[in-house]
């Protein structure tokens, strides 16, 4: 367990350090220990498995390996579900942000139908984990909802990409009185969204304003 921890941590440090050739094999081999511990205590390491399956899943999204990412995302997401339905507080968010990592994949890959679902339910998810802890989620929930607005934006469903990015200025611009320089580029922004919905919508005075 050492081994896989230590195996981890180098491949963090290389992932953050943007030289993915090098990830795989450790995330691999780390993966490799934790599931043979598994065997024996399940419980003690599904968590560190999903979690190396989500950074797999990353791995392969950030290499343009599609069809891979989308496989150990969708393992991750299996586990997180599982453990959620015991501890649902611990695991709502991991769900949310797997969800999350999937819609931008399947926005990648152009199908947005699914895109659609499961943002859908990611921002279902953080809304409602924001209305108990809003300091430690608004913002990721802020951030689904601006994903939202640009698919449907994408999709030509302007009022809805309209609502969403409203949705998501609402909370950056409150999260800016409170944290300006760590929200008010992200106003910015979701304005700038906004400018460019009212500008192909041919409302141009509304456009002008936001810009």
């Amino acid at each position: 367990e050492n081994l896989a921890e230590r195996m981890l941590e180098y491949g963090k440090f290389l992932h953050d350090n943007n030289q993915y050739h090098k990830i795989e094999a450790y995330y691999q081999e780390a993966l490799s220990i934790y599931e043979c511990l598994a065997t024996t205590c399940l419980e003690t390491h599904e968590a560190k498995i999903a979690m190396i399956l989500n950074g797999l899943g990353a791995l392969y999204y950030n290499t343009q390996r599609f069809d891979k990412a989308e496989e150990y995302y969708l393992r991750a997401l299996e586990i997180y579900e599982r453990l959620a339905k015991a501890y649902p507080e611990a695991y709502e968010a991991k769900i949310a942000n797997t969800l999350n990592n999937l819609a931008v994949l399947y926005y990648k890959t152009q199908r947005f139908d699914k895109a659609e679902e499961y943002y859908l339910i990611a921002s279902e998810i953080r809304e409602r984990l924001a209305k108990a802890y809003p300091e430690a989620y608004e913002a990721d929930t802020a951030k689904t909802l601006n994903n939202l607005a640009n698919l449907y934006s994408d999709a030509q469903h302007f009022d809805k990409a309209e609502e969403y990015y409203m949705r998501a200025l609402e909370i950056y611009e409150r999260l800016a009185k409170t944290h300006p320089e760590a929200y008010e580029a992200k106003v910015a922004m979701t304005l700038n969204n906004l400018a460019i919905l009212y500008s192909n919508t041919q409302h141009f005075d509304q456009a002008e304003a936001y810009y």
